[in-house]
């Protein structure tokens, strides 16, 4: 299975998410993990950091869908909350696609994940 993760687009939040593609990578231990993540972000992955994915899709304005698609990603989670991360990987004809549900969003993804209640820090998302 290839499992593609859009990572956030701010560095602070991308950083933060590290934790959580580690635990990716230990619950689906067979799973290629492709992280999709802006372009000047990339290089980040190539230093060894814990929970690394196996591959990087450097993503720029233009061509995301095509660059998505490329990735031959099975199923997608989206860690960013946008609508436009939800519907460029629709775009992209990735089969499943997980995130927080909300908004516009929800008919976009396959499995819509209910948004915390209450004020709560990204982090525990």
């Amino acid at each position: 299975m290839r499992l593609l993760v859009r990572l956030p687009n701010w560095l602070g939040d991308l950083v933060m998410a590290l934790p959580a593609l580690e635990m990716l990578r230990r619950g689906y231990p067979e799973a290629t993990l492709v992280a999709a993540l802006p372009r000047v972000f990339a290089p980040i992955f190539d230093e060894r950091v814990r929970g690394a994915p196996d591959e990087a899709v450097p993503l720029e304005a233009r061509g995301e869908a095509a660059a998505l698609s490329r990735a031959r990603a099975d199923c997608a989670i989206l860690f960013t909350g946008s609508f436009g991360s939800a519907w460029t990987l629709w775009r992209a004809g990735v089969k499943a696609r997980w995130g927080y549900g909300g908004r516009l969003r929800r008919p976009l993804l396959t499995r819509a994940v209910p948004r915390p209640r209450g004020r709560v820090h990204q982090i525990e998302r």
